[in-house]
């Protein structure tokens, strides 16, 4: 998601994403990367927990990114203008690609194409 929304390198690993490629961005940013990492952890806690005690089927691609943008949104209220406006943008960004992804005619939320 961070190579799409924000045209990053992805990381090659879980190692690698959290030693050497998370290390070689600046602390500001590096700031920001580990907030949006801990948001989508949150939401995709949340949303297991809305389909194991509450039974709820939805789209949990979109469920999870969604969620994951608000909380990103969220915290970043809490910060200077500048970082919140380009948080705030690469959300609106995500969720622009992934509605077009995963709301598609041709995608079935069950990990499936559509003929």
């Amino acid at each position: 998601m961070l190579y799409i929304t924000f045209n990053f390198q992805q990381p090659k690993s879980t190692s690698h994403m959290f030693g050497s490629w998370l290390r070689s961005f600046a602390l500001g940013i590096r700031c920001q990367i580990i907030v949006g990492m801990a948001a989508m952890c949150w939401a995709i806690w949340l949303n297991r927990n809305d389909a194991v005690f509450q039974r709820k089927v939805t789209n949990p691609y979109l469920q999870v990114i969604f969620r994951g943008t608000y909380w990103i949104r969220q915290w970043f209220l809490l910060s200077k203008e500048e970082e919140g406006r380009l948080m705030k943008e690469g959300c609106k960004r995500l969720e622009g690609m992934m509605l077009q992804l995963f709301g598609s005619r041709f995608w079935n939320h069950q990990k499936r194409l559509r003929a």
